[in-house]
């Protein structure tokens, strides 16, 4: 088994309406509550935080697996939104949806319509922010085609 730890230190003073900082090997930024929130909106928030690294390990899954497949000259552009909701006195993330837009050359284009749907559940499967999340948040993957020269 391979293990690997990864670290971040967050600051924070004084009460809920500050701003604190997160700092990692390469992030470091100011975090507080968002304004939707009736919070300082400096920054980044927790939930950013959260839907952003599902985002990064989901477009580095499919890109990965788009290689491993033989897929050359791929671009992916990638919009995800977590769907949070208050209930029972907590807030909680309890959806995830990717919206990948794959750009190839045509010369794929038949290819990938028949492997889509294995190749875009792959990457799913092999996100270990998506299988960290699995089974608590509902996540979704609604794929767009494109094909450029």
């Amino acid at each position: 088994m391979v293990s690997h730890q990864f670290k971040v230190s967050t600051n924070w003073n004084g009460g809920r309406n500050q701003i604190g900082t997160v700092t990692g090997d390469i992030i470091k930024e100011e975090i507080s509550i968002p304004k939707q929130l009736e919070g300082m909106g400096v920054g980044t928030n927790p939930d950013e935080l959260l839907i952003s690294a599902a985002s990064s390990c989901y477009i580095i899954s499919l890109a990965a697996v788009l290689e491993r497949t033989h897929y050359r000259d791929v671009n992916i552009r990638l919009t995800t939104i977590g769907e949070a909701e208050f209930k029972n006195g907590k807030f909680r993330m309890n959806q995830i949806i990717h919206y990948p837009e794959i750009t190839l050359p045509p010369v794929y284009q038949q290819s990938i319509e028949r492997k889509l749907n294995r190749l875009i559940a792959l990457a799913d499967s092999n996100c270990m922010v998506s299988n960290s999340l699995r089974g608590n948040v509902d996540i979704k993957i609604i794929p767009k085609l494109k094909f450029d020269n």
